[in-house]
């Protein structure tokens, strides 16, 4: 099918912007994954939806639930959709108390209200080391301070202002992810973004929310979205290759993506590697 008709849902060249830098993120992978993906469908369901760069190149009128287990980063989109302003205007004075001390003392502190919390993510995600979240055994945010001479643009106000109108059409859950996928109807496309199956023992960068992902947790999201497709729904699940997932999704149709680790602690090894997308076998 040709681009120009799936740019009816998804448009990459007007789409809005993440407003997060995600280990994970699929903005490079848009061009790959967007040709995979159903031409037509009602509702777009999104249970793991980290920065939403699917998300966000869709067609803002088309109807769509997001969620995500992390209930900072729940809240973070409620902000964005209620109260951007007080939210801009909070970026706005954090950026000029950049430096490494005031990381640090942002980083312990426990914000009050919901704008601040937002603030607080947002700041800690694009001053941070390489753009990570990730929380101890505590579940405490302990990504060090990234050391950039300058701090860099927080936000971008135009591309703020229409995120916040896009998700006022938007349901916003903070549900367990089979419980979003539960709500999958016939016609529905249901996207699957989840914490990557490490590719070896000391690959994994999926502690997102305290209690991690485990092959148990990967079990359960495949077996909800085959269930999803007996009711007629869509669906397509984004994952590593590693070889736990290539067995688990051996009965499915497995597309290899090119894909660039751009975060990892270590600089020579961020580079190329394969993901996959998994699509349940056709009929």
């Amino acid at each position: 099918m040709a681009n120009s008709k799936r740019l009816e849902l998804f448009n990459l060249d007007h789409r809005d912007r993440p407003i997060l830098k995600w280990a994970g993120g699929k903005s490079q992978l848009l061009t790959q994954l967007i040709p995979r993906f159903p031409e037509k469908f009602n509702r777009y369901i999104e249970p793991f939806l980290g920065a939403g760069a699917i998300y966000f190149a869709l067609n803002p009128n088309c109807p769509a639930i997001i969620n995500d287990a992390n209930p900072e980063l729940y809240e973070l989109y409620c902000v964005l959709r209620d109260q951007p302003r007080e939210l801009a205007k909070l970026l706005d004075r954090y950026s000029k108390q950049y430096c490494e001390e005031f990381y640090y003392k942002l980083r312990t502190s426990r914000s009050r209200t919901p704008v601040s919390r937002a603030a607080r993510f947002i700041f800690l995600n694009k001053t941070g080391f390489n753009g990570l979240y990730r929380l101890n055994s505590k579940g405490e945010f302990n990504v060090p301070f990234g050391k950039r001479k300058n701090c860099p643009l927080l936000y971008e106000a135009n591309n703020l202002e229409r995120v916040s109108k896009r998700l006022k059409r938007t349901q916003i859950k903070n549900l367990d992810f089979e419980k979003v996928i539960r709500m999958a109807k016939k016609g529905d496309f249901v996207y699957c973004d989840p914490p990557y199956s490490p590719l070896s023992r000391t690959a994994s960068f999926n502690t997102y929310t305290a209690g991690g992902f485990s092959h148990k947790e990967q079990i359960r999201l495949k077996n909800a979205c085959e269930e999803a497709t007996h009711r007629g729904a869509i669906v397509a699940i984004s994952n590593s290759s590693a070889p736990l997932i290539l067995d688990l999704y051996q009965d499915w149709q497995i597309h290899f993506i090119k894909a660039r680790r751009s975060i990892n602690s270590k600089s020579h090894l961020r580079g190329p590697i394969h993901e996959v997308l998994a699509t349940p076998p056709t009929h």
